[in-house]
């Protein structure tokens, strides 16, 4: 049906001639052209105000075409992005080549704290120029040390420093003496963040003998040891509480040390590395370490956030399995789950490798601990003293294993429920480089991080001038090795009776003083050797063991000294 519209009669004037006009039937496809073609004319007006702001350029073919903005400014096209996006994904997987099967997917929950990534994008930029060898330093506790593990190699500094000259070997031209990329590990037993801080000057000269060079990057790992340590005030024993007595002196040591190696070395990389046990009930410094990154933008590893979410998921499920031996059946083994010729079958049960149970690799234990094997899920279970409900059978050599079933070992922890085995240093390795790969291609996409500045005030300390104090103990002298360096303490000839030089480990790593005399009364004496006319706080660290061994005192000889010589102990 055709719609008429009302006709009506325009009269114009124009130069006296009257024009008549007679409206004649619009269609309806009509008044669709019109209202496109208005939408049409809209649209190109639109267009042409944008383009009076945004021109085009198309000349430089170097970089696939750009778009000028106000100000000059030029922004890659999306085939500039794509391109450069897809070269620095590359490298970043040349980088990471050579990672842990199955580690990709727990990648991003070890970057506990990004922070100020600065001085990382140096160390890089130097490591990728290739024209000059890059320093590391590792500092931590037994971990780091790698107790247990063989060869030294295995270690993840070993593996690192290893990295660092496979991926960017220095260029022969400019090396003619052969130098290398280098990790120097300054590991130590027991050490924790206090010990650090009352060594740093020793550190200090030990790293300037060992290199002609500031070190590029320092990696702490303390978490384990700073929950627990043995140069601490504290009396070693198995705390609980994660606010323990103490917890504010070792949160004041970590400051000193961060403090102290930022002014000591204003371009080096310094990140927390943060190791975990499988004892569920011991907690770690992590959460002291955390406040301190924060305040000075130090980046943090997180071994423990990436590893053991899955690790107690594990427990979990072993839990439903068998509540006795924390055992599988045949049947859950993964054959597939993924298999390394570098390292033989890795294949995992009940989850994919790393997080399930693999077979023992008793080849990178040392003979030491090869007797017992690896230790099982059940046995972790069984230390963590955890489960009041019944007794577990965790002992596979006295047949507490059901026949048909398997003892659980995970692949990264070994030779205890402490110490990482070789897959958890390689895994270790894997994470602070991920976390290098991960600024190289920052970097390489064009992301600019402007330098760290140090706060205006402290984190913890009561001023500035404490954290200096703190730092700047002269001489220490050490019953065991903490550095490379090492300034033995030795009683004064003839004036030891009844103490004697003890280790109580197989390896003799942790010797000390201890006292041999059931009724007491023992002496020993330790000449300090501090030069006259200054003043000096003494500070003796006393480890007391084991509970029940009896008291001590420190008693006081004058020396030549002009002003009054105080004891901390």
């Amino acid at each position: 049906m055709k719609h008429a519209l009302m006709q009506h009669r325009n009269k114009v004037r124009n130069g006296g001639t009257m024009i008549q006009a007679r409206s004649t039937p619009v269609t309806s496809w009509q008044i669709l052209f019109a209202l496109v073609f208005l939408v049409s004319c809209t649209y190109m007006i639109y267009m042409h105000k944008m383009l009076s702001l945004i021109h085009c350029d198309s000349n430089n073919d170097n970089n696939g075409g750009s778009i000028t903005v106000p100000g000059g400014r030029k922004l890659p096209t999306t085939t500039t992005t794509t391109t450069t996006t897809s070269q620095c994904q590359l490298e970043y997987n040349r980088l990471t080549s050579k990672q842990t099967p199955g580690l990709s997917s727990v990648l991003r929950q070890s970057e506990a704290w990004i922070g100020n990534q600065y001085r990382l994008v140096q160390t890089m930029k130097a490591l990728s120029s290739r024209k000059r060898p890059i320093v590391a330093v590792v500092a931590g506790g037994s971990i780091s040390l790698g107790h247990g593990v063989q060869p030294d190699e295995a270690r993840y500094a070993d593996r690192l420093e290893l990295w660092m000259n496979e991926m960017y070997p220095l260029q022969t031209q400019d090396n003619k003496n052969n130098q290398q990329h280098k990790v120097i590990n300054v590991a130590a037993h027991g050490a924790d963040m206090c010990a650090m801080a009352k060594r740093l000057n020793i550190l200090y000269s030990d790293l300037s003998t060992q290199s002609n060079q500031e070190p590029d990057l320092i990696i702490l790992e303390f978490a384990v040891n700073d929950y627990q340590g043995q140069d601490h005030i504290i009396t070693v024993d198995s705390k609980t509480s994660v606010f323990f007595n103490g917890f504010k002196e070792l949160v004041l040591c970590a400051e000193v040390v961060i403090y102290s190696l930022m002014k000591k070395y204003p371009n080096a990389a310094i990140m927390f590395l943060e190791m975990q046990t499988a004892i569920a009930t011991r907690k770690t410094g992590a959460l002291l370490h955390m406040g301190i990154a924060q305040h000075y933008h130090i980046p943090v590893i997180s071994y423990a956030e990436a590893l053991f979410p899955h690790f107690w998921r594990l427990v979990e499920r072993l839990e439903k399995m068998d509540k006795q031996s924390y055992s599988f059946e045949k049947n859950n083994w993964l054959p597939k789950a993924g298999i390394d010729t570098n390292h033989g079958n890795i294949s995992s049960a009940v989850f994919p490798y790393p997080h399930g149970c693999s077979p023992c690799q008793l080849e990178h234990i040392i003979p030491q601990f090869r007797g017992g094997g690896c230790k099982s899920i059940c046995t972790f279970m069984e230390r963590s003293n955890i489960i009041h409900d019944r007794k577990l059978k965790c002992n596979s050599k006295k047949g507490d294993i059901p026949d048909g079933r398997y003892e659980c070992s995970v692949p990264f922890l070994a030779p205890d429920a402490i110490h990482p085995s070789a897959v958890g240093h390689a895994i270790a390795k894997d994470l602070i480089v991920h976390t290098l790969a991960n600024v190289q291609k920052s970097s390489c996409q064009g992301i600019s991080i402007e330098k760290d500045v140090m706060p205006l005030s402290p984190y913890f300390a009561n001023d500035i001038q404490e954290l200096g104090v703190r730092s700047d103990y002269l001489v220490v002298k050490d019953v065991a090795r903490v550095f490379t360096r090492w300034d033995k303490l030795l009683p004064v000839s003839q004036n030891h009776e009844g103490f004697t030089l003890y280790a109580d480990d197989g390896l003799k790593q942790r010797p000390g003083w201890i006292a041999t005399e059931p009724k007491g009364g023992s002496q020993i004496t330790f000449s300090v050797e501090l030069q006259q006319a200054e003043c000096y706080v003494v500070y003796v660290a006393i480890l007391r063991s084991y509970v029940g061994m009896g008291t001590f005192r420190v008693g006081r000889s004058v020396f030549l000294l002009f002003c009054l010589v105080n004891y901390t102990v």
